[in-house]
């Protein structure tokens, strides 16, 4: 287990987690929820000893890391700037809005501004706004209709907290 443990409020949480689930390869998803909470993203160590702890084999807690977009695997700027691409929000203009958020930031998807301040994924599949495309989270914020204006306008906002 070396390399990452729990923090103590995050081993607290699991102790009572742990109680919930008597199936302990259902503990999975949560101990990788508290591990991320601990330290910001999933490192090598975090999917090691999640498997220890819940008593499954590393390869099934990278599985689960891999296949969930909620969970990351290298730091992400302090806000998180997730755009939907599903069919709807693209014919709403969601291509746009995404080309406005690149140029304004100078990243592609899946990068950090040097400054560490805005990460950009247009991965996300469905926000299930259809009827507010184009939408956006911003960490756990939801963003609707939006028009590259206003998503420019919302990150000269976002730098200026």
């Amino acid at each position: 287990m070396a390399g990452y443990a729990f923090s103590p409020t995050a081993e607290k949480r699991f102790q009572e987690l742990e109680k919930k689930f008597p199936r302990r390869s259902s503990l999975v998803l949560w101990a990788l929820h508290l591990a991320q909470e601990d330290l910001g993203y999933i490192t090598p160590e975090a999917v090691d000893y999640v498997a220890e702890r819940v008593g499954v084999s590393p390869a099934w807690v990278k599985g689960v890391v891999s296949f969930y977009a909620m969970f990351r695997e290298k730091p992400y700027g302090k806000y998180h700037l997730n755009l939907c691409t599903n069919l709807i929000c693209q014919l709403m203009g969601a291509d746009k809005v995404e080309e406005a958020i690149c140029k304004k930031l100078g990243i592609g998807d899946g990068e950090t501004t040097p400054d560490g301040l805005f990460t950009f994924t247009r991965q996300v599949e469905c926000l299930a706004a259809c009827g507010y495309g184009p939408a956006m989270l911003v960490n756990e914020e939801f963003h609707e209709l939006l028009t590259p204006e206003k998503v420019e306008q919302l990150i000269d906002a976002l730098k200026n907290q």
